[in-house]
């Protein structure tokens, strides 16, 4: 691995079950915290969209290619900034790898964004600390952290 991709494991307080559905689910963690939905069939090779809805507009915040998956287990994407935030946005992209182990009741999660085209989203992923914080944190205890 390079020392710049993003690698991190978390343990988490619910079967891998419970945290596929809350950080997948249409009504799940990101909906929640970013007023956003995965929209995917989860099909190797289709596409995967976090997307918000204002109005009448949908606005692609991310967007990409599953690259693996198996459910409660793995998942895998190309990753993509949204229009909203890049005009070169279609050259701008990495892989997000999420893993779920069981380990006694808890689950393991193991996240790496790695294969980075450029510095723009190396930089982005840290993010991925507040985000998997606020992950664990409104798994456990039902409730998002207060960051303001």
């Amino acid at each position: 691995m390079n020392q710049k991709d993003f690698y991190t494991e978390i343990f988490i307080n619910a079967n891998p079950e419970i945290v596929w559905q809350t950080f997948l689910s249409k009504d799940g963690f990101f909906k929640s915290f970013f007023g956003t939905e995965i929209q995917t069939n989860f099909s190797i090779g289709d596409k995967i969209e976090f997307v918000s809805v204002n109005g009448e507009e949908k606005i692609v915040h991310i967007y990409g290619e599953i690259l693996e998956y198996e459910q409660y287990k793995i998942l895998a994407y190309t990753d993509h900034p949204g229009p909203i935030y890049y005009d070169n946005h279609a050259e701008l992209k990495s892989r997000v790898k999420i893993t779920l182990e069981p380990i006694g009741q808890v689950t393991k999660l193991t996240l790496t964004n790695d294969q980075f085209s450029d510095d723009t989203l190396r930089k982005e992923a840290s993010q991925w600390w507040l985000i998997l914080s606020n992950f664990k944190t409104f798994l456990e205890t039902g409730t998002l952290m207060k960051l303001k």
